[in-house]
């Protein structure tokens, strides 16, 4: 799982990334300094208190969160102030296909890969 997130953790300005699945749990979190402790908070609980919105970006004092949900989980990325927001944008569009890509497949389907 780790290097579906590479591309966006080697983006400048991006700090850590945190993926949680739909109820909650912490799938996966890096920072981009390596190791895990992107920052304390309950990230899940934020996307969560944003209701129906399927994409976020939050802006403090020193720094951003871009907050992404999809039928997978929910993505959060810590930025800091400067940063292409369009490439982190478009880096976790390929990143949560890649999720849906990796999905076991069951039954006769497969043994015929498309």
């Amino acid at each position: 799982m780790r290097n579906l997130f590479q591309d966006l953790l080697a983006i400048d300005g991006v700090k850590g990334v945190v993926f949680f699945n739909l109820s909650g749990q912490k799938v996966f979190e890096e920072s981009a300094l390596g190791g895990s402790g992107v920052a304390t908070g309950d990230w899940f609980g934020l996307a969560k208190s944003l209701g129906q919105a399927t994409e976020a970006e939050l802006v403090f004092e020193k720094g951003r969160v871009y907050v992404r949900r999809s039928v997978m989980g929910v993505l959060v990325v810590v930025m800091g102030l400067i940063g292409p927001t369009g490439m982190v944008r478009l880096t976790s569009d390929i990143v949560l296909s890649g999720l849906k890509e990796q999905k076991p497949v069951r039954g006769l389907k497969r043994f015929f890969k498309r």
